[in-house]
């Protein structure tokens, strides 16, 4: 066991050390002076990608994506601003998509995108589409949260259920049904042609 405990250690620490340098030695100078601390950001790889980075880390901890990537990964959705009316457009963040100002990082407003179904349990907040905290599942929450912890792993459709009048029903897969869809409440499954027809 010690003959091959001893080389596979350092063979561990000497790959860590190289993983380490490599990294260092993808980094590129952006251009970009970070509106934090004023100093140089580089872009750096992480597990989502590339993606820049303050220089000043651990210090200061800015980060955002790539000018090309944020430009790909946002659209213009006609909302306004609350607080400098600029455009709210559509953008991609490790916990999903979510709108942002088109003036930041001078205005840093963002907002949850709405399913335009109301959250059943407050009556108050809209379903939105979330993250787990490691980002690995999707799941539907309130955008009241943490006043309303209201989530479901289910796909809410804003389409009322024609049996009990609830006022959205799920998208569920099965391996024996595949893509189907049902009221939470009542469990009564839904034509999907139906669905598409009233869409």
């Amino acid at each position: 066991m010690k003959d091959f405990y001893g080389p596979f250690h350092n063979a561990v620490e000497k790959a860590s050390g190289l993983a380490s340098s490599i990294k260092k030695s993808m980094q590129e100078t952006t251009g970009e002076i970070c509106e934090l601390c004023g100093k140089p950001m580089v872009t750096k790889w992480g597990r989502n990608g590339r993606f820049m980075a303050c220089t000043g880390y651990p210090g200061c901890k800015n980060t955002k994506p790539l000018a090309e990537d944020a430009e790909k990964h946002q659209h213009v959705v006609g909302g306004k601003c609350d607080l400098c009316s600029g455009d709210m457009v559509v953008k991609g963040g490790r916990f999903g998509a979510f709108l942002g100002c088109s003036n930041y990082p001078t205005c840093k407003n963002t907002k949850p995108i709405s399913m335009g179904i109301k959250c059943p349990k407050c009556k108050e907040g809209d379903l939105i589409e979330r993250k787990t905290k490691k980002g690995k599942r999707t799941f539907y929450g309130c955008s009241k949260y943490p006043n309303c912890d209201f989530a479901s792993w289910d796909k809410p459709v804003a389409q009322a259920c024609t049996s009990c009048g609830n006022e959205y029903i799920v998208a569920k897969y099965s391996q024996k049904k595949g893509d189907y869809m049902i009221c939470p409440a009542c469990k009564q499954e839904v034509d999907q042609f139906s669905v598409a027809a009233s869409a």
